[in-house]
């Protein structure tokens, strides 16, 4: 099945007394790079998310954000940093000793002293923060596989549609192709017959016309052509990441193209040679997509 690498898939779920949101977006790229955005105490579930990720994807860069939400019925407490306070306590003494200052505290100076109050919140544990992170990433991942395969779908049929133009110009390339031979014969005819004052020298003309014939003959690019075409239509019908395989084949298929452009003699192949390189590097361009 034909995958895009390009996508968007979110989860939610909840778990205590918070909501967890993961968002993952995918882009083209050669390998599979997988970039996160965890709270920073949660490097156990980081490394087990790029793990989980990567048993479900190939290629593809993949940005991962995690969001993290308390609920409104979160039960919390204020509990009371004594050890704190009495450091600032034995600092107002010393303070005291040399600049005069009033001894008693107000109310207001102990609220105001900096993290002398702490707000605690349930915690929640590495156990429970593991299977939030499987639950909302199992759902983001789905909806960006499935958006990856609707892409894909249309990445097939574009590029089955390419490969059959593509296998039209190639056609027209064998046909067209004995022309030049034809030709040489010909054009080397007149100018012995000229030369020779109209005796043609047949085995001469021959062996020249059989040499002619070898270092422009294609037959060979032809028959490698229509096996990266089968190869092509087979590939497509893969259930792996068929991404790297296809683009093996666009090289291998440039390849011939330019080793017969190269050999060609005739004019009408010349232009199915300029087509079906124009054809072929639009396919390129649609294979990239895929993963």
């Amino acid at each position: 099945m034909v995958r895009s690498m390009t996508g968007f898939g979110r989860g939610v779920t909840t778990t205590g007394n918070v909501q967890l949101t993961v968002e993952m977006r995918s882009v083209n790229h050669r390998f599979l790079e997988i970039q996160t955005k965890f709270p920073k105490e949660w490097l156990e579930a980081e490394v087990f998310a790029k793990k989980f990720i990567s048993q479900a994807i190939s290629r593809g860069k993949i940005d991962v954000m995690v969001y993290v939400k308390d609920l409104e019925n979160i039960e919390q407490s204020i509990a009371i940093n004594w050890s704190l306070i009495e450091a600032y306590r034995k600092a107002k003494e010393q303070l005291a000793s040399k600049v005069p200052l009033e001894e008693k505290w107000t109310m207001q100076e102990l609220l105001s002293l900096e993290q002398a109050l702490v707000q605690e919140k349930p915690q929640m544990t590495a156990t429970d923060v593991l299977q939030a992170v499987e639950k909302a990433m199992s759902q983001a991942i789905d909806q960006l596989v499935q958006m990856r395969e609707r892409e894909g779908k249309e990445l097939h049929d574009v590029v089955v549609q390419y490969k059959e133009q593509l296998m039209e110009q190639v056609q027209q390339i064998r046909a067209f192709s004995p022309l030049a031979v034809e030709r040489y014969r010909t054009r080397l005819t007149e100018r012995v017959a000229e030369v020779a004052n109209g005796t043609l020298l047949d085995d001469r003309l021959l062996a020249e016309v059989a040499i002619f014939a070898e270092r422009v003959d294609i037959s060979e690019e032809l028959d490698r052509l229509e096996s990266h075409f089968q190869q092509l239509a087979e590939t497509l019908l893969e259930n792996v990441s068929i991404g790297r395989k296809l683009d093996f084949l666009m090289q291998e298929i440039h390849r011939e193209i330019n080793t017969i452009g190269s050999k060609n003699q005739s004019t009408e192949a010349a232009v199915a040679v300029v087509q079906a390189k124009t054809i072929l590097e639009k396919m390129r361009e649609q294979v990239q997509n895929i993963e």
